[in-house]
């Protein structure tokens, strides 16, 4: 069961590394599946787990578990080891960073595509023991990519160490943001919590025989005020990106949003976003057993500014490459207005991404004139071959790519859908 509620919410704000894009840019990070060369490395930074008595030889000979590795210019600087403990749940044996790793947020970027892979298995639980030796900026991470931290318990490693219980729920649904409460209230009653329920909300504590010794059981309240869900204490509002952080793959859709349509040049577009395979070259993202090498550090696109009033952290995005059809999907992190010599030479320093080009997608007048919009996107899943525009124009026959910035829900997922089969 997980007790830890009352935290429930406070989410850390996630690593934001657009100080040290100049630094990634001239690394080559790529995750991989491991290998036998990669077993000394791999021991050495998962010397403080606990594996259950697996080895790291067993784990790269067997199928059942899954090791990944960070690696930058042929070091290893990040690695995930995990294991399917039962049709619906995920244990990770061990997770390690690099302090390198940890700085670029290079090790979100792991976590995150590890998550998306869980998501592709279907289970609806991750489980771990974080070492209590293992840094603060360890935990930091978990959090940050929706873990919820269940106490501190005996790790069981040869020290008798204790370690810090994570769990994370994935949740397949999608939900209006003003069904958050009742969201919650099913989900924290599934929990063995007490929970009442009120005019305009709920409110819900840890029931007191639960609780830990020398610990006490506290009330807390969630209500709808003013079109806003407000969680107390303390009384702040609750955003739909926090619980699509906590529970991954769900989207929460506030009342007439609608998904972004990001149309790319061809020529630009390997540079931006990872492309779907041709049938020669195609390996499947969350097939574990396929998985080739993933560059990182493509996680931003520059794009016209029409309706970016209604972006928001954690809104969908449909990437759509002109000549070639829907490619992939994604979640809304961050957006800003640059200068379009900015966009070149700082966020991409790219010969492919020509001065006249951005500017052709800048604001043309008001306050913001001159500048385009940059979208910085996460929890990329590359579609396993285009969706045509003729298959999309079957789906909607007034689809413009060329016209549109948005997209309705229900074409956005009947697309992805179509993507991912």
């Amino acid at each position: 069961m997980i007790k830890s509620i009352p935290c429930l919410f406070n989410i850390p704000c996630d690593y934001d590394i657009l100080p040290v894009l100049r630094a990634r840019k001239q690394m080559k990070t790529v995750i991989r599946p491991a290998t036998e060369k990669d077993q000394t490395q791999i021991e050495l930074m998962l010397r403080n787990w606990t594996l259950k008595n697996k080895t790291i030889t067993n784990a790269l000979a067997s199928g059942s578990s899954h090791l990944s590795v960070l690696e930058t210019q042929g070091t290893v600087e990040g690695v995930s080891f995990w294991e399917v403990s039962s049709p619906d749940e995920i244990e990770l044996l061990g997770f390690a960073l690099s302090s390198n790793a940890t700085q670029c947020g290079f090790g979100v970027e792991l976590l995150k595509r590890e998550i998306m892979a869980w998501a592709k298995l279907k289970v609806s639980k991750i489980s771990l023991i974080v070492p209590e030796s293992e840094p603060g900026t360890l935990t930091a991470l978990f959090r940050a990519c929706g873990f919820i931290s269940d106490g501190e318990c005996w790790s069981g490693n040869r020290s008798g160490a204790i370690g810090l219980r994570f769990y994370k729920k994935l949740v397949y649904d999608t939900i209006n943001y003003e069904d958050s409460i009742d969201f919650l209230g099913n989900l924290f009653m599934s929990w063995g919590y007490d929970v009442r329920e009120e005019q305009d909300g709920l409110t819900y504590r840890m029931k007191p025989e639960s609780m830990s010794p020398f610990f006490s059981s506290v009330w807390h309240r969630i209500n709808m005020l003013g079109g806003q869900i407000i969680i107390s204490p303390p009384a702040r509002p609750l955003e739909a990106h926090e619980l699509e952080t906590l529970f991954f793959p769900l989207i929460v859709k506030y009342r007439d949003e609608t998904p972004l349509l990001i149309t790319i040049d061809r020529k630009r577009a390997s540079s931006m976003i990872e492309l779907p395979q041709t049938e020669t070259n195609y390996y499947d993202l969350f097939n574990r057993e396929n998985l080739g090498s993933t560059w990182l550090g493509r996680d931003l696109v520059y794009s016209f500014p029409t309706g970016f009033q209604k972006i928001r952290r954690g809104l969908p995005i449909l990437f759509y490459v002109n000549r070639l059809g829907a490619v992939g999907e994604a979640r809304t992190k961050s957006w800003s207005f640059e200068d379009p010599a900015y966009v070149c030479k700082t966020l991409y320093n790219d010969e492919k991404f020509d001065l006249e080009h951005v500017r052709e997608h800048a604001v043309t007048e008001g306050s913001k004139a001159g500048k385009a919009l940059v979208l910085r996107y996460e929890f990329y899943r590359v579609f396993k071959s285009p969706v045509s525009l003729e298959k999309m124009k079957l789906i909607d026959p007034d689809f413009n790519p060329q016209r549109q910035r948005s997209i309705p829900y229900d074409f956005f997922r009947e697309v992805a859908e179509i993507g991912t089969r």
